[in-house]
């Protein structure tokens, strides 16, 4: 009996593990420059954002209609929307590359983050 209470013990403790690795791997985040060409200050973000005039560049103010290229850290493709809550047009980057020299639809005009 307290053997297969062991067993179920480390099944469990590995299912856990597995959960928690998934977790972090499903931590999408990409990056977004106030400059083109992925230059000048730069913000993180993991997950989604629907609304990014709550974030500021260090020391160039909101995030907000301020992105001019960004970089998709992840494998995830991420979108980049015009409008606050993944409204209107958008730029969409697939995982691990960036938005070019510039973003093209959402070039200072960025107001919400979306992965998918």
């Amino acid at each position: 009996m307290r053997f297969k209470a062991v067993i179920g013990l480390g099944v469990a403790a590995a299912a856990l593990a597995t959960l928690g690795l998934a977790g972090t791997a499903s931590a999408s985040s990409v990056t977004l420059y106030y400059n083109s060409g992925y230059q000048g200050e730069s913000v993180t973000f993991y997950g989604n954002v629907p609304n990014l005039g709550v974030y500021s560049f260090p020391s160039k103010g909101s995030v907000k209609n301020n992105a001019a290229s960004a970089w998709n850290n992840d494998y995830n493709t991420v979108s980049i929307w015009y409008n606050s809550n993944y409204a209107g047009v958008r730029d969409v980057i697939a995982g691990y590359s960036g938005s070019g020299n510039r973003l093209v639809n959402t070039y200072n005009e960025d107001a919400s983050i979306s992965f998918s």
